[in-house]
């Protein structure tokens, strides 16, 4: 925010900087110009009425010119006031919208760690609901099971639970959960 502000005020200041050339420039403001036009018009002390005319016809149109460019500066400063409040609002917008991010982030880490911890009280419920089977009942189960779902439940269990289980279960089988329990520890 301190940086928008500081990059803001900068712009401004090369604008009116910018501004300000192009108004000298335009009004031919030029202290050279001006000190051989003074010289000119005291030497030329015979056609003091002409230039005196020609001075305020010059002041006159220096005068609307001057207010036609103030008024532009202001038109161009109304625009870039306008620019930057249209700018305060995207970026009020934008805060309000990762705020509101960061908030459904927060919920969903929520969330999924409530389903972790369920999962995890299940699987614990599952391991002593194994463990307290005779070896040849939670065979026969284990053996339904899917071979990934085996191998994470029997790595949970106490060895020898799990050396009771797989004695009875197939011996193909048996091999397969034995290879994922050794890869998985």
């Amino acid at each position: 925010m301190k940086l928008l502000t500081q990059l803001f005020l900068v712009s401004l200041i090369v604008v009116k900087i910018v501004l300000g050339t192009v108004f000298i420039y335009r009004a031919e403001i030029d202290p050279l110009k001006d000190a051989m036009a003074s010289e000119e018009v005291q030497e030329d002390l015979g056609a003091t009425e002409d230039t005196g005319e020609n001075l305020a016809y010059d002041e006159e149109i220096d005068l609307e010119l001057f207010l036609a460019q103030r008024a532009e500066l202001r038109r161009e400063h109304e625009e870039l006031e306008r620019k930057r409040a249209e700018l305060l609002a995207i970026q009020e917008e934008l805060a309000a919208k990762l705020a509101k991010l960061t908030e459904l982030r927060n919920e969903i880490r929520a969330m999924m760690a409530a389903r972790q911890a369920a999962d995890q009280a299940k699987m614990r419920h599952l391991i002593k609901a194994y463990s307290a089977m005779k070896p040849q009942k939670a065979a026969s189960l284990v053996e339904k099971l899917d071979t990934a779902f085996a191998i994470e439940l029997l790595s949970k269990m106490k060895g020898e639970a799990v050396g009771n289980i797989l004695s009875f279960v197939k011996v193909e089988r048996a091999a397969r959960i034995s290879q994922g329990l050794a890869r998985r520890k």
